[in-house]
């Protein structure tokens, strides 16, 4: 994804001419009237949305600020950070950009002078760089190309050799193993960490990145304490874990055979001597273990109506679809565990329903 293919906009909507760029630093905008009504009407409740078009794809975000000078006591905006680009990498990488636009849009919302400055500029239909306000032009200027600079990085590549040696010794396995077992069960995490490790964050989100390329989707981010502090209130879907915590809490759950196949995945990465091979190895397990719940998936929405199934049943269909050696059971439950987290199917094995059916007749 290369800088100067993106471009990132925040919108308003004006009651009269409707939806207009309240600030920008693109002299060309390929967004007609027709669409911007589309993304407004589209997205709501200040949830991020991604949409695809022909020739490019947005990552869109709408928010409200209160306002004194509007008759409704609001006003509406959207940030549209937009991709010349069309592939489902692409895709997935302005996904993986959610949280990022909502902090944006946090930021924008603690500068004051917006309301004021709106106001003003609908009577003027002057430009915001031309209306004489140097202190919030700075304001404004410096934390629209913070975000533009974040919005920017490229798709998570492969990582270089010496950024493995550097996770490796200094992030601990047990943090690795938790984001792991956190994306797999589709779990909203944040981890907080030392100030004096912040240089770290770029690295370790690629590598999380990287390694759930074309496989499961989580919501992983890594913070300073400090970060997350500032700004508390955009967390409240997270688990919200410090390293030692997490360390702690991680090492207690594989002690009670927990986290079983998470922790052999980690361990057997951190004591690959190669750092590329161990990581081209995670990644190809984790999309092993996607490929496998998928096809479990698509088995009970095909088959459902002639359910519940035996683990053997379910084991057979995969070894013959896809070819693969034997499954142990403990691997499919493995599985199963995951669909219903990530998927959300709510798979029932035959002598589930056998023992509803003794239940009920216990009742009577």
């Amino acid at each position: 994804m290369k800088k100067n293919d993106n471009k990132l906009f925040i919108f308003y909507f004006d009651q009269v001419e409707g939806p207009k760029v309240f600030y920008s630093q693109e002299e060309y905008s390929p967004f007609n009237s027709v669409i911007l009504d589309m993304l407004l009407s589209y997205g709501g409740g200040e949830k991020p949305f991604p949409i695809a078009f022909e020739d490019f794809q947005t990552l869109n975000y709408r928010f409200y600020i209160s306002s004194k000078f509007a008759r409704s006591g609001f006003e509406e905006f959207m940030i549209t950070f937009m991709v010349n680009e069309q592939s489902t990498e692409t895709f997935k990488s302005l996904k993986l950009k959610s949280q990022i636009i909502k902090e944006f849009a946090y930021e924008l919302k603690s500068i004051k002078e917006i309301p004021k400055i709106l106001s003003e500029k609908r009577n003027t239909r002057k430009e915001i760089g031309e209306m004489g306000y140097n202190r919030f032009n700075e304001t404004l200027t410096a934390i629209y190309n913070k975000y533009f600079d974040i919005f920017s990085l490229p798709f998570a590549g492969i990582p270089k050799e010496e950024s493995i040696a550097i996770l490796k010794m200094d992030i601990k396995s047990e943090i690795l193993i938790y984001i792991v077992h956190a994306c797999l069960y589709r779990k909203n995490l944040l981890v907080s960490i030392k100030k004096e490790m912040a240089f770290l964050i770029p690295e370790l989100v690629n590598f999380i990145d990287y390694i759930f390329q074309k496989s499961f989707t989580g919501d992983i981010l890594i913070k300073t304490k400090s970060q997350y502090k500032k700004n508390k209130q955009l967390y409240e879907g997270y688990i919200v874990m410090d390293e030692k915590e997490l360390v702690n809490q991680t090492r207690k759950l594989i002690n009670s055979n927990q986290l079983k196949y998470e922790s052999e995945m980690i361990r057997s990465f951190y004591n690959e001597n190669e750092g590329i091979t161990g990581v081209l190895d995670l990644k190809e397990k984790l999309e092993g273990i996607y490929i496998l719940a998928r096809y479990i998936y698509n088995f009970y929405e095909r088959n459902g109506s002639e359910g519940p199934f035996t683990p053997r049943m379910v084991i057979k269909h995969l070894e013959e679809s896809l070819l693969v050696k034997k499954i142990r059971k403990q691997y499919l439950y493995f599985l199963t565990d995951i669909i219903r987290s990530y998927f959300g199917l709510n798979i029932v094995w035959r002598w589930d329903k056998i023992g509803e059916k003794i239940d009920e007749l216990w009742k009577y």
